[in-house]
C-alpha cells in the first residue's frame, strides 16, 4: 500500500486533497482513477438499471452497454467498422504529422514564412471541422477519402502551431551562445531548437489525437456506409442505444489510449520534458 500511494504529502500540512493527489505515484493516481470510474459505474447502474429513474432506451445502464458490446462482437459487425475507422485515423494522422512538423519548424524560425502561413493556419484551425464535411464529400467522394481528409485537417494545425510556438520560445541566450561558439544553422536546429521544441511537439500531438478522433467521427456520421460513426448512426436509428454507447466507449478508449501512448513515447524519447512533473 505504501508503494501504491508513494507517500503523498500530508493532507493537513500540504494544501489538502489537491496536494495529496499531486504527490501520488503514477500507480496511486491510476488507483484513484479506477475508484472514481467504479463509483461512477455503480451509481449509473443503480440510477438506470435498478431504480429505473431514467429510461434505458435513452441512457442504457453499464450492464446493457456491455451486452451491446458482446452483441457487436458476436455478430461480426464491430471488426469491419473498427478496422476501417482505425485505418482512416492512422493514415490521416500520419499525413498531418508529416506536413505539420516541418512547416511548423519553418514558421518558428522564419518570419516571412510565419507571416504567410500563420494567418491561413489560424483561419482554418478556427473553422469547425464539421464545416468541411460536405466539401470533403464533394472533393473525395464516398469511402475512406473524406474521413482521411477530415482526420488530417483536424490533426494538422494543433501540431503545426505548437511546433511553431516551441521554436519561437527557444531561449535567445542559448541561441546567441551557440552562434558565438560557431554553431551552424543545422547544429542550432539539432542541439538548441529541437530539444526546446519537443514539449510543444508532444503537447500538439496529444491535442491532435483528440481532434483527429472527433474529425473521424464527424466524417463517418454523415454519408459513410462503414466506420464507427456509421455504426453509431445505424444503432441509434434502430433504437439499439446499448450498441451505440458501446461503439462510443470504444472510440473514447482509442482516443485516451493513443494520447497515453504519445505521453509514453515522450517519456522515452525526451525524459527531460517530464522533470519535476509526476
Amino acid at each position: 500500500m505504501s508503494t501504491f500511494l508513494a507517500s503523498g504529502p500530508n493532507l493537513g500540512r500540504s494544501g489538502g486533497v489537491g496536494a495529496w493527489l499531486a504527490g501520488l505515484s503514477p500507480a496511486g493516481k491510476a488507483g484513484v482513477l479506477a475508484v472514481e470510474v467504479v463509483v461512477m459505474l455503480v451509481v449509473w447502474q443503480l440510477v438506470v438499471g435498478v431504480f429505473g429513474w431514467i429510461n434505458p432506451v435513452f441512457l442504457p445502464p453499464p450492464t446493457a452497454i456491455w451486452q451491446g458490446f458482446v452483441e457487436l462482437v458476436s455478430s461480426g459487425v464491430l471488426w469491419p467498422n473498427l478496422l476501417i475507422s482505425l485505418q482512416a485515423w492512422l493514415i490521416g494522422f500520419v499525413v498531418a504529422a508529416v506536413i505539420a512538423i516541418p512547416v511548423g519548424l519553418l514558421m518558428g524560425t522564419s518570419l516571412p514564412v510565419d507571416r504567410v502561413v500563420g494567418p491561413i493556419a489560424w483561419t482554418i484551425y478556427a473553422t469547425p471541422s464539421i464545416a468541411y464535411q460536405p466539401l470533403a464529400k464533394a472533393w473525395f467522394g464516398f469511402g475512406i477519402g473524406p474521413v482521411v481528409f477530415l482526420v488530417a485537417i483536424s490533426a494538422l494545425f494543433p501540431i503545426l502551431l505548437n511546433v511553431a510556438a516551441g521554436m519561437r520560445t527557444t531561449n535567445p541566450s542559448i541561441i546567441r551562445a551557440g552562434r558565438v561558439y560557431g554553431a551552424s544553422r543545422t547544429q542550432l536546429y539539432r542541439s538548441v531548437y529541437l530539444p526546446s521544441t519537443v514539449p510543444f511537439l508532444f503537447a500538439g500531438l496529444r491535442q491532435a489525437v483528440v481532434l483527429a478522433t472527433i474529425g473521424m467521427v464527424v466524417a463517418e456520421l454523415s454519408g459513410s456506409a462503414i466506420g464507427m460513426g456509421a455504426l453509431i448512426i445505424k444503432s441509434v436509428n434502430t433504437y439499439q442505444t446499448d450498441q451505440a454507447f458501446a461503439a462510443i466507449a470504444i472510440i473514447v478508449a482509442w482516443s485516451v489510449g493513443m494520447a497515453q501512448l504519445v505521453t509514453l513515447v515522450e517519456r522515452w524519447v525526451a525524459p527531460w520534458t517530464r522533470t519535476g512533473r509526476r
